[in-house]
């Protein structure tokens, strides 16, 4: 069978650890569109950094950004657009910065990425990884800020268990996930790709026993037991593997995982 929704992380996903969709993913992906699917990023990234990495592959394209928070259809406009206190992310930069532990916040509104003034070396590489440049600004601006889509703690894998458990504490109606042993992920409580994957398989009308979704990390694994068709790359953390199934493995995001699995739906 072939998917009518085909839904993908980006990091350890599609891309490889090169930053680049290899040839035979973007080919293999390209064939599905012209058979008629829908290929739809769903990524912990804003907006242009989802455009960045998928636009090795397409030029118009929907998307699910900020974990869900926020998904465009083709032309742009908002499908979903879900947004917590600014005064909360404000607080948990606050936290961040009193950590002191060599940590940084990111906040995320709109189209926009917020960072510290004095900008963190762990900021200046997600810059070059996503290819998007973060703006400087004060924990007060944060603040004033209409809403924040998401917020991002990068730091040590450690101390994020610390503070991932600590903030869950303090804020029970935002949801704290991990997208990788460094990265600390935070949205309003009830976004997930997985909440994002289902509008979208209503707006387009396709069920959820029909679509195919891609992931590699924690923050995918509730998209992943949404659809019919879950594929989890052989990179990903091996407690996950047992979680989501070994029968729903590929190979790892170096050796083209979603082509490999993408030719047994043929």
């Amino acid at each position: 069978m072939s998917a009518k929704l085909i839904f993908s992380d980006i990091d350890g996903t599609l891309i490889n650890d090169e930053l680049k969709v290899t040839p035979k993913t973007r080919d293999a992906i390209r064939q599905q569109i012209i058979k008629g699917n829908v290929f739809i990023p769903a990524s912990a990234r804003l907006p242009k950094g989802i455009t960045t990495a998928v636009g090795q592959i397409l030029t118009v394209f929907p998307m699910i950004a900020y974990n869900g928070a926020l998904a465009l259809d083709e032309s742009g406009r908002a499908l979903i657009t879900r947004f917590f206190d600014a005064k909360k992310a404000a607080a948990i930069c606050r936290y961040v910065d009193e950590q002191n532990n060599g940590s940084a916040w990111n906040i995320y509104s709109g189209y926009v990425w917020y960072c510290a003034k004095e900008k963190s070396p762990l900021v200046k590489h997600e810059e070059e990884i996503v290819d998007v440049k973060a703006t400087p600004t004060t924990v007060d601006q944060i603040e004033k800020l209409q809403g924040v889509h998401k917020a991002l703690i990068m730091g040590k894998s450690e101390e994020l268990d610390r503070m991932q458990k600590e903030l869950t504490e303090k804020f029970p109606d935002l949801s704290f996930v991990r997208s990788s042993r460094t990265l600390l992920e935070v949205v309003l409580k009830g976004v997930s790709k997985a909440s994002a994957v289902k509008i979208l398989a209503e707006e387009y009308k396709v069920p959820l026993k029909d679509c195919i979704a891609f992931g590699d990390n924690y923050n995918d694994e509730e998209m992943l037991e949404e659809v019919g068709h879950p594929v989890l790359l052989g990179n990903a953390p091996a407690e996950l593997k047992e979680k989501i199934g070994l029968d729903h493995v590929t190979l790892d995001n170096n050796h083209d995982g979603i082509a490999e699995a993408l030719a047994k739906f043929e």
